[in-house]
């Protein structure tokens, strides 16, 4: 009965989910320019971490693509 309980227990731990990794947008150099220049306008600090965090993400995407 140990045996049985054990060997449950240990099928759980070797279920791996593939996640599929997610289509990164390509946007165009006028979309870049046109944000860069709003950002510019009216620069604003939650606005700033925001555009950081987006750019970790999408280099994590990259990185997920790769693999």
């Amino acid at each position: 009965m140990r045996w049985v309980i054990l060997a449950l227990a240990l099928t759980g731990c070797t279920s791996v989910r593939y996640v599929p990794c997610p289509t990164l947008v390509t946007y165009s150099t006028t979309d870049q320019q046109a944000l860069a220049s709003e950002i510019t306008a009216h620069p604003q600090p939650q606005t700033i971490r925001w555009i950081g965090d987006y750019i970790g993400l999408r280099d994590q995407v990259r990185a997920c693509s790769k693999n």
